[in-house]
């Protein structure tokens, strides 16, 4: 009982510093305080199964004290307890490891096949570590910036303020905290991010219609 006890202390501070950072990445990272890159990596790979593991671990201790302060902590309580719990933690599981893969947006074509070119001549970048100026601009319609999707080695581009940027770094296999590559996200894209968030990736291009 005693090491229980320890061990639920342990998941509550383990919960509450993974809330802590979770909130401070992600608040930084919408700033442009933090690295895009970074944060996405930690959110995706790190914090989100920490908080569900401690999560679940704590809530499911203090509910079954609860159940027994009432006397109703038997076999039918049990169950639908642990039922609730594994539902509750392969749902999520399901949910960001394979739910947003399936909804991908369909892609006209072959993502191997290359974009058609408006203009031949190169693209040159004039400073790396900001939006650089397009020597000759590139341009890209809807149908063919939904090729560059992020999927099987394709780069992810995505469209902002008209502006087609290289976020192939932040995008896992083409989806983005349920952004999808290859698409057009300004409205999407200011909802959790600032404009200076873009400035450490390249435009490769302009969207047109």
């Amino acid at each position: 009982m005693k090491f229980l006890i320890k061990l639920d202390r342990f998941f509550a501070w383990v919960l509450f510093g993974g809330m802590l950072l979770y909130f401070v990445s992600g608040y930084g990272m919408t700033k442009g305080i933090i690295d895009v890159s970074f944060a996405t990596k930690i959110h995706l790979n790190f914090l989100t199964y920490i908080i569900l593991m401690a999560f679940t671990f704590h809530t499911f201790y203090a509910i079954h004290l609860a159940f027994k302060r009432w006397r109703i902590w038997g076999g039918p309580a049990k169950v639908l307890l642990v039922s609730f719990f594994v539902a509750f933690f392969g749902s999520f599981v399901y949910i960001d490891r394979y739910y947003q893969i399936s909804k991908q947006i369909p892609v006209e074509s072959s993502p191997s096949e290359s974009v058609s070119n408006t203009n031949s001549e190169a693209i040159t970048l004039t400073n790396s570590n900001s939006n650089s100026a397009l020597s000759t601009e590139e341009t890209f319609t809807i149908s063919q910036l939904s090729k560059y999707n992020g999927k099987n080695g394709q780069s992810a581009y995505v469209a902002v303020d008209g502006n087609i940027y290289d976020l192939t770094s932040v995008f896992n296999n083409g989806s983005h905290f349920s952004h999808y590559a290859g698409t057009e996200l300004t409205n999407a894209f200011y909802t959790r991010h600032a404009k200076s968030a873009l400035s450490k990736f390249p435009i490769v291009g302009k969207l047109v219609k």
